[in-house]
């Protein structure tokens, strides 16, 4: 399967994270890795992706591979952005924010069968693109 990556599930991951419900973020980012890597999935990860988790923790994109490289998973680094035409049509007529509309362009142009993310209310607009799941709904 190819399961294109939200940064927040890094983010949670690496900060070990907790919701305001006791959610144990960190752990069910963990757990979908574990998941993922012994499916045999294929990560695709952004230049957004990128982007947003050096905004948030200043880790570089080496460092940030080298930890997915040390969990056992296949990552596909995508370098091309989406179409703009694509982009403007996903966040027009699903009413998403234009970086949440990037990466769906880009899932949908890379030909992921899914969309991994903690942000499942705003994803879940887009399902008639590309099907988001939340690492604890990952299975």
């Amino acid at each position: 399967m190819r399961v294109y990556l939200d940064s927040n599930v890094f983010i949670s991951f690496v900060r070990e994270e907790i919701d305001f419900k006791f959610n144990l973020l960190g752990t069910d980012s963990e757990n979908f890795f574990i998941k993922a890597k012994s499916s045999g999935d294929t990560i695709l990860v952004s230049g957004l992706f990128f982007k947003e988790i050096f905004h948030v923790l200043s880790l570089p994109e080496k460092d940030i591979l080298l930890e997915l490289k040390n969990l056992g998973l296949i990552v596909e680094v995508i370098r091309n952005p989406p179409e703009e035409r694509l982009v403007s049509e996903i966040c027009r007529s699903c009413n998403l924010h234009r970086t949440d509309s990037i990466h769906v362009a880009t899932a949908l142009e890379n030909k992921a069968d899914l969309i991994v993310t903690w942000n499942k209310r705003d994803f879940c607009k887009t399902e008639r693109f590309v099907r988001c799941l939340s690492p604890a709904d990952f299975s």
